[in-house]
Protein backbone atom coordinates (compact mmCIF):
# COMPACT_ATOMS: atom_id res chain seq x y z
CA UNK A 1 0.00 0.00 0.00
CA UNK A 2 1.49 3.32 -1.13
CA UNK A 3 0.03 5.44 1.68
CA UNK A 4 -0.17 3.01 4.55
CA UNK A 5 -0.01 5.44 7.49
CA UNK A 6 -2.23 8.51 7.35
CA UNK A 7 -2.70 11.48 9.69
CA UNK A 8 -5.98 13.39 9.46
CA UNK A 9 -7.33 16.59 11.05
CA UNK A 10 -10.99 17.56 11.35
CA UNK A 11 -12.02 13.93 11.60
CA UNK A 12 -15.24 14.55 13.54
CA UNK A 13 -16.69 17.11 11.11
CA UNK A 14 -19.07 16.84 8.16
CA UNK A 15 -16.29 16.01 5.68
CA UNK A 16 -13.77 14.38 7.99
CA UNK A 17 -16.00 11.85 9.74
CA UNK A 18 -17.01 9.81 6.66
CA UNK A 19 -13.50 10.22 5.23
CA UNK A 20 -12.04 8.75 8.42
CA UNK A 21 -14.29 5.70 8.07
CA UNK A 22 -13.38 5.37 4.39
CA UNK A 23 -9.66 5.37 5.13
CA UNK A 24 -10.05 2.80 7.90
CA UNK A 25 -12.21 0.55 5.70
CA UNK A 26 -9.57 0.63 2.96
CA UNK A 27 -6.98 -0.78 5.34
CA UNK A 28 -4.93 2.33 6.08
CA UNK A 29 -3.48 2.84 9.52
CA UNK A 30 -5.16 6.09 10.52
CA UNK A 31 -4.10 8.58 13.16
CA UNK A 32 -6.70 11.24 13.87
CA UNK A 33 -6.09 14.58 15.56
CA UNK A 34 -8.50 14.74 18.47
CA UNK A 35 -9.13 17.92 20.48
CA UNK A 36 -11.34 16.22 23.07
CA UNK A 37 -9.84 15.23 26.40
CA UNK A 38 -11.94 12.09 26.69
CA UNK A 39 -11.35 8.78 24.93
CA UNK A 40 -13.04 8.48 21.56
CA UNK A 41 -14.96 5.19 21.43
CA UNK A 42 -15.96 5.75 17.81
CA UNK A 43 -12.30 5.88 16.81
CA UNK A 44 -11.57 2.72 18.74
CA UNK A 45 -14.43 0.81 17.07
CA UNK A 46 -12.97 1.29 13.59
CA UNK A 47 -9.34 0.89 14.59
CA UNK A 48 -8.33 4.55 14.40
CA UNK A 49 -5.68 5.88 16.77
CA UNK A 50 -6.55 9.12 18.55
CA UNK A 51 -3.81 11.76 18.70
CA UNK A 52 -4.68 14.36 21.33
CA UNK A 53 -3.92 17.97 20.49
CA UNK A 54 -4.78 20.80 18.12
CA UNK A 55 -3.40 22.38 14.96
CA UNK A 56 -0.83 24.40 16.88
CA UNK A 57 0.45 21.66 19.18
CA UNK A 58 4.24 21.58 18.79
CA UNK A 59 4.44 18.18 20.49
CA UNK A 60 2.78 16.57 17.45
CA UNK A 61 6.15 16.52 15.70
CA UNK A 62 7.75 14.24 18.27
CA UNK A 63 4.66 12.11 18.83
CA UNK A 64 4.14 11.41 15.12
CA UNK A 65 7.76 11.26 13.96
CA UNK A 66 8.30 7.53 14.54
CA UNK A 67 4.93 6.50 13.07
CA UNK A 68 6.17 6.71 9.46
CA UNK A 69 3.30 8.93 8.32
CA UNK A 70 3.01 8.68 4.52
CA UNK A 71 0.21 11.16 3.89
CA UNK A 72 -1.87 13.83 5.59
CA UNK A 73 -5.45 14.97 5.14
CA UNK A 74 -5.93 18.47 6.50
CA UNK A 75 -9.72 18.77 6.75
CA UNK A 76 -10.07 20.92 9.87
CA UNK A 77 -11.42 24.42 9.47
CA UNK A 78 -13.80 26.97 10.93
CA UNK A 79 -16.82 28.42 9.12
CA UNK A 80 -18.41 31.35 10.95
CA UNK A 81 -21.10 33.62 9.59
CA UNK A 82 -22.08 37.00 11.08
CA UNK A 83 -19.36 36.71 13.73
CA UNK A 84 -18.46 39.84 15.68
CA UNK A 85 -14.84 38.77 15.84
CA UNK A 86 -13.74 36.31 13.10
CA UNK A 87 -10.11 36.21 14.31
CA UNK A 88 -10.37 32.56 15.44
CA UNK A 89 -11.60 31.58 11.98
CA UNK A 90 -8.73 33.38 10.26
CA UNK A 91 -6.17 31.90 12.65
CA UNK A 92 -7.50 28.35 12.29
CA UNK A 93 -7.98 28.42 8.53
CA UNK A 94 -4.79 30.25 7.57
CA UNK A 95 -2.21 29.78 10.32
CA UNK A 96 -3.54 26.31 11.16
CA UNK A 97 -3.01 25.23 7.55
CA UNK A 98 0.55 26.57 7.55
CA UNK A 99 1.20 24.74 10.81
CA UNK A 100 0.07 21.44 9.24
CA UNK A 101 2.19 22.04 6.13
CA UNK A 102 5.21 22.56 8.38
CA UNK A 103 4.34 19.33 10.17
CA UNK A 104 4.20 17.53 6.83
CA UNK A 105 7.70 18.70 5.98
CA UNK A 106 8.99 17.64 9.39
CA UNK A 107 7.45 14.16 9.07
CA UNK A 108 8.77 13.78 5.51
CA UNK A 109 5.39 12.71 4.16
CA UNK A 110 4.77 11.84 0.51
CA UNK A 111 1.45 13.61 -0.04
CA UNK A 112 -0.75 16.28 1.55
CA UNK A 113 -4.46 16.52 0.68
CA UNK A 114 -5.96 19.84 1.72
CA UNK A 115 -9.69 20.47 2.10
CA UNK A 116 -10.23 23.92 0.67
CA UNK A 117 -13.60 25.16 -0.59
CA UNK A 118 -15.21 25.95 -3.91
CA UNK A 119 -15.91 29.47 -2.61
CA UNK A 120 -12.20 30.25 -3.17
CA UNK A 121 -12.88 30.27 -6.93
CA UNK A 122 -14.59 33.66 -6.58
CA UNK A 123 -16.42 33.36 -9.89
CA UNK A 124 -18.51 36.26 -11.11
CA UNK A 125 -22.20 36.08 -10.23
CA UNK A 126 -24.15 33.89 -12.66
CA UNK A 127 -21.06 32.30 -14.22
CA UNK A 128 -19.92 28.70 -13.71
CA UNK A 129 -16.91 28.47 -11.44
CA UNK A 130 -14.07 26.05 -12.18
CA UNK A 131 -10.41 25.54 -11.33
CA UNK A 132 -9.47 28.10 -13.99
CA UNK A 133 -11.84 30.83 -12.75
CA UNK A 134 -10.37 34.24 -12.03
CA UNK A 135 -11.38 35.56 -8.63
CA UNK A 136 -13.72 38.54 -8.77
CA UNK A 137 -11.50 40.46 -6.33
CA UNK A 138 -14.11 40.95 -3.61
CA UNK A 139 -15.31 38.49 -0.97
CA UNK A 140 -18.88 37.57 -0.14
CA UNK A 141 -17.95 36.51 3.38
CA UNK A 142 -15.12 36.44 5.89
CA UNK A 143 -15.10 32.66 5.53
CA UNK A 144 -14.52 32.94 1.78
CA UNK A 145 -11.65 35.35 2.39
CA UNK A 146 -10.06 33.13 5.04
CA UNK A 147 -10.18 30.03 2.83
CA UNK A 148 -8.95 31.98 -0.20
CA UNK A 149 -5.96 33.28 1.74
CA UNK A 150 -5.30 29.86 3.28
CA UNK A 151 -5.28 28.17 -0.11
CA UNK A 152 -3.03 30.88 -1.53
CA UNK A 153 -0.57 30.39 1.34
CA UNK A 154 -0.68 26.62 0.91
CA UNK A 155 0.23 26.72 -2.78
CA UNK A 156 3.16 29.09 -2.30
CA UNK A 157 4.46 27.32 0.83
CA UNK A 158 7.79 25.54 0.33
CA UNK A 159 6.83 21.87 0.46
CA UNK A 160 8.85 18.67 0.31
CA UNK A 161 5.82 16.58 -0.66
CA UNK A 162 3.06 16.43 -3.26
CA UNK A 163 0.18 18.80 -2.55
CA UNK A 164 -3.43 18.47 -3.71
CA UNK A 165 -6.27 20.89 -3.00
CA UNK A 166 -9.82 19.53 -2.87
CA UNK A 167 -12.48 22.24 -3.29
CA UNK A 168 -15.95 20.93 -2.40
CA UNK A 169 -19.11 22.94 -2.94
CA UNK A 170 -21.91 22.78 -0.33
CA UNK A 171 -21.59 19.34 1.30
CA UNK A 172 -25.04 17.85 1.78
CA UNK A 173 -26.76 14.49 2.24
CA UNK A 174 -27.59 12.02 5.02
CA UNK A 175 -26.06 13.11 8.32
CA UNK A 176 -26.27 16.83 7.51
CA UNK A 177 -28.92 19.04 9.13
CA UNK A 178 -27.24 22.45 8.86
CA UNK A 179 -26.56 24.86 6.01
CA UNK A 180 -28.55 24.06 2.87
CA UNK A 181 -29.97 20.98 4.64
CA UNK A 182 -31.57 23.24 7.25
CA UNK A 183 -33.30 25.15 4.46
CA UNK A 184 -34.47 21.89 2.88
CA UNK A 185 -35.93 20.67 6.18
CA UNK A 186 -37.68 23.99 6.74
CA UNK A 187 -39.11 23.91 3.21
CA UNK A 188 -40.48 20.37 3.49
CA UNK A 189 -42.18 21.21 6.79
CA UNK A 190 -44.22 24.07 5.32
CA UNK A 191 -47.07 24.48 2.86
CA UNK A 192 -45.89 27.94 1.83
CA UNK A 193 -42.14 28.08 2.55
CA UNK A 194 -40.31 31.37 1.93
CA UNK A 195 -37.56 30.91 -0.68
CA UNK A 196 -35.49 32.94 -3.10
CA UNK A 197 -34.82 32.20 -6.76
CA UNK A 198 -31.18 31.29 -6.79
CA UNK A 199 -28.46 29.00 -8.13
CA UNK A 200 -27.58 26.00 -5.96
CA UNK A 201 -24.48 23.79 -6.17
CA UNK A 202 -24.23 20.63 -4.08
CA UNK A 203 -21.64 17.94 -3.51
CA UNK A 204 -23.16 14.76 -2.14
CA UNK A 205 -21.45 13.72 1.09
CA UNK A 206 -20.47 10.32 -0.33
CA UNK A 207 -19.16 11.91 -3.53
CA UNK A 208 -17.15 14.30 -1.36
CA UNK A 209 -15.60 11.41 0.55
CA UNK A 210 -14.75 9.58 -2.67
CA UNK A 211 -13.29 12.76 -4.17
CA UNK A 212 -10.96 13.23 -1.22
CA UNK A 213 -9.81 9.62 -1.32
CA UNK A 214 -9.29 9.70 -5.09
CA UNK A 215 -7.37 12.93 -4.56
CA UNK A 216 -4.90 10.98 -2.45
CA UNK A 217 -4.54 8.17 -4.97
CA UNK A 218 -4.71 10.07 -8.26
CA UNK A 219 -4.44 13.79 -7.55
CA UNK A 220 -1.63 15.59 -9.38
CA UNK A 221 0.91 17.69 -7.52
CA UNK A 222 -0.03 21.36 -7.05
CA UNK A 223 -3.46 20.92 -8.63
CA UNK A 224 -6.88 21.71 -7.23
CA UNK A 225 -10.05 19.76 -7.89
CA UNK A 226 -13.55 21.17 -7.55
CA UNK A 227 -16.08 18.65 -6.24
CA UNK A 228 -19.68 19.29 -7.30
CA UNK A 229 -22.32 16.63 -7.91
CA UNK A 230 -24.82 18.93 -9.62
CA UNK A 231 -26.11 22.46 -9.88
CA UNK A 232 -29.60 23.77 -10.52
CA UNK A 233 -31.89 26.66 -9.69
CA UNK A 234 -34.00 26.67 -6.55
CA UNK A 235 -37.27 26.42 -8.46
CA UNK A 236 -35.95 23.35 -10.30
CA UNK A 237 -35.18 21.72 -6.96
CA UNK A 238 -38.74 22.49 -5.82
CA UNK A 239 -40.16 20.88 -8.97
CA UNK A 240 -38.10 17.71 -8.43
CA UNK A 241 -39.19 17.53 -4.79
CA UNK A 242 -42.82 17.73 -5.89
CA UNK A 243 -42.36 15.07 -8.57
CA UNK A 244 -40.74 12.39 -6.40
CA UNK A 245 -42.13 13.06 -2.89
CA UNK A 246 -45.63 13.61 -1.51
CA UNK A 247 -44.76 17.19 -0.54
CA UNK A 248 -46.89 19.60 -2.56
CA UNK A 249 -45.94 22.95 -1.11
CA UNK A 250 -46.14 26.29 -2.88
CA UNK A 251 -43.08 28.41 -2.12
CA UNK A 252 -43.35 32.14 -1.72
CA UNK A 253 -40.35 33.63 -3.50
CA UNK A 254 -38.99 36.68 -1.70
CA UNK A 255 -37.37 39.38 -3.86
CA UNK A 256 -33.65 39.69 -3.21
CA UNK A 257 -34.03 43.46 -2.89
CA UNK A 258 -36.21 42.99 0.19
CA UNK A 259 -33.80 40.52 1.77
CA UNK A 260 -30.91 42.95 1.36
CA UNK A 261 -32.74 45.54 3.48
CA UNK A 262 -32.86 43.08 6.41
CA UNK A 263 -29.09 42.57 6.62
CA UNK A 264 -28.24 45.87 8.37
CA UNK A 265 -30.62 44.96 11.20
CA UNK A 266 -28.54 41.87 11.93
CA UNK A 267 -25.38 43.97 11.70
CA UNK A 268 -26.68 46.20 14.49
CA UNK A 269 -27.64 43.21 16.64
CA UNK A 270 -24.13 41.78 16.13
CA UNK A 271 -22.58 44.86 17.74
CA UNK A 272 -24.40 44.34 21.02
CA UNK A 273 -24.89 40.56 21.15
CA UNK A 274 -22.49 37.95 22.50
CA UNK A 275 -23.67 35.41 19.91
CA UNK A 276 -23.93 35.83 16.10
CA UNK A 277 -27.33 36.97 14.80
CA UNK A 278 -29.44 34.65 12.67
CA UNK A 279 -28.97 36.92 9.67
CA UNK A 280 -26.72 39.83 8.68
CA UNK A 281 -25.43 41.60 5.56
CA UNK A 282 -22.74 38.94 5.16
CA UNK A 283 -25.16 35.99 5.18
CA UNK A 284 -27.56 37.88 2.89
CA UNK A 285 -24.75 38.39 0.35
CA UNK A 286 -23.97 34.67 0.38
CA UNK A 287 -27.63 33.67 0.22
CA UNK A 288 -28.56 35.98 -2.65
CA UNK A 289 -25.42 35.39 -4.71
CA UNK A 290 -25.72 31.63 -5.18
CA UNK A 291 -23.12 29.50 -6.95
CA UNK A 292 -22.68 27.37 -10.05
CA UNK A 293 -19.68 25.04 -9.96
CA UNK A 294 -18.16 22.69 -12.53
CA UNK A 295 -16.81 19.47 -11.02
CA UNK A 296 -15.87 17.82 -14.32
CA UNK A 297 -12.09 17.95 -13.76
CA UNK A 298 -12.40 15.64 -10.73
CA UNK A 299 -14.66 13.37 -12.74
CA UNK A 300 -12.18 13.18 -15.61
CA UNK A 301 -8.85 13.06 -13.76
CA UNK A 302 -9.76 11.43 -10.44
CA UNK A 303 -12.56 9.18 -11.64
CA UNK A 304 -15.21 10.59 -9.29
CA UNK A 305 -18.68 9.35 -10.22
CA UNK A 306 -21.30 11.90 -9.20
CA UNK A 307 -24.75 10.99 -7.99
CA UNK A 308 -27.78 12.11 -10.01
CA UNK A 309 -29.85 14.87 -8.43
CA UNK A 310 -32.98 12.67 -8.21
CA UNK A 311 -31.06 9.89 -6.43
CA UNK A 312 -29.51 12.44 -4.08
CA UNK A 313 -32.93 13.80 -3.13
CA UNK A 314 -34.36 10.32 -2.60
CA UNK A 315 -31.66 9.17 -0.19
CA UNK A 316 -31.52 12.52 1.62
CA UNK A 317 -35.29 12.82 2.07
CA UNK A 318 -35.55 9.18 3.22
CA UNK A 319 -32.82 9.79 5.81
CA UNK A 320 -34.58 12.94 7.05
CA UNK A 321 -37.78 10.90 7.39
CA UNK A 322 -36.01 8.09 9.27
CA UNK A 323 -34.47 10.65 11.64
CA UNK A 324 -37.89 12.29 12.11
CA UNK A 325 -36.79 15.69 10.82
CA UNK A 326 -39.71 15.73 8.39
CA UNK A 327 -43.06 13.92 8.19
CA UNK A 328 -43.43 12.60 4.65
CA UNK A 329 -43.87 9.18 3.07
CA UNK A 330 -40.63 7.40 2.21
CA UNK A 331 -39.75 7.36 -1.45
Amino acid sequence: MEYENIFITGSTGVVGKPLLKKLASKGHKVYALDRSKNSNEEFEKIGVTSIKGDLFDESLKDRLFNLDIDAMFHVAGVNQMCAKNPSLMYKTNIEGTKSMLALGNYLKIKKFVYTSSAVTLGEEHGTVGSESSEHRGTFLSKYEESKYLAEKEAFKYTKDFEFVSINPSSVQGPGRVSGTAKLLISTLRKKYPPLIKNNISIIDIDDCTEGHYKGLLKGKDNERYVLNSFYLQSYELVNILKSITDWQGSPIYIPKSILKTVGPIGDCIKLFSSSPPFICSESIRVLTNGHLYDGSKAKKELGVKYIKVEDFIKKTVNWLIDEKHIALKKI
